[in-house]
C-alpha cells in the first residue's frame, strides 16, 4: 500500500494508464474538432479495489471493459482468487478518454455526489454485499474516487482524479502532486456535456 495517500495513488494509474492506452481506439481523437470519433474512438473503464486487511491492504484493478466511444459503465461485481468478499473494498473506477477531456457530466454520476461540501467524501457505502465501509488502512479511512487517463497527440499523458464532492485533481509532472482544477457538480443535461463548476470551467494544465 503507497504511504501517505488515501485515494487512488499517482503511480496505479500510470500502471493502469499503460494498460487501458494500448487498446483499439483508446486514443483516437478527430485532430480538428478534438472530438471522439463514432465507430473508431473507445473508452475503457477498470474498477480500483483494495483487497487484504487494516493492515495489509493492496490496490488492485479490474480487467478493463469496453465501453462506446464517449462512455464506459464499470462494473461493481468484483472478485479476488486471493481474496473473499469481506477482504474487498471498491473505492473507485477509471477510464480513458480518447481526447484528453476533464471529466464530463455523465462522468461524475457514477457515484453519488455531494458536491461543494468542502473535502472528499470517505467510502461509507458498501457496494458489495457483506463488506464492512469504510475501507480502512491502519486506521485511516481511505476515500472514494474516480479517474480518467488520457495521451495527448505529443505523446504526454494527463491523470485526472475527481471525487464525490466534486474536487477535481490533475497531477502535475512538473510539481510531482495533485492540483486542484475546480469543485464541480453535474449539470441537468446527461451524456457528454459538461458539468457546472464554482470558478468555470475546468482548464488542463499546461504541463
Amino acid at each position: 500500500m503507497p504511504t501517505g495517500d488515501v485515494t487512488i495513488p499517482i503511480d496505479l494509474l500510470r500502471d493502469v494508464a499503460d494498460a487501458l492506452l494500448k487498446l483499439p481506439g483508446a486514443k483516437t481523437c478527430d485532430p480538428s474538432s478534438q472530438r471522439p470519433i463514432v465507430g473508431l474512438s473507445m473508452e475503457y473503464c477498470s474498477t480500483v479495489y483494495v483487497a487484504g486487511t487494516e493492515d495489509a491492504l493492496s490496490w488492485r484493478v479490474t480487467k478493463p471493459l469496453r465501453g462506446s466511444y464517449n462512455g464506459c459503465q464499470p462494473s461493481s461485481d468484483v472478485t479476488d482468487s486471493e481474496h473473499s468478499a469481506e477482504q474487498i473494498w471498491i473505492v473507485g473506477y477509471i477510464h480513458n478518454h480518447p481526447c484528453g477531456t476533464p471529466p464530463s457530466t455523465l462522468d461524475l454520476t457514477v457515484w453519488p455526489t455531494d458536491a461543494f461540501a468542502g473535502k472528499p467524501a470517505l467510502a461509507e457505502f458498501r457496494m458489495i454485499p457483506g463488506n464492512p465501509a469504510p475501507a480502512m488502512f491502519k486506521g485511516q479511512a481511505l476515500l472514494m474516487a474516480s479517474a480518467l487517463v488520457a495521451e495527448r497527440t505529443d505523446g504526454s499523458r494527463v491523470f485526472l482524479r475527481y471525487f464525490p464532492t466534486g474536487e477535481i485533481e490533475q497531477w502535475s509532472q512538473q510539481e510531482r502532486r495533485w492540483r486542484l482544477l475546480g469543485t464541480c457538480i453535474p449539470t441537468r443535461t446527461r451524456y457528454n456535456s459538461a458539468p457546472l463548476c464554482r470558478d468555470g470551467a475546468v482548464q488542463l494544465l499546461a504541463e
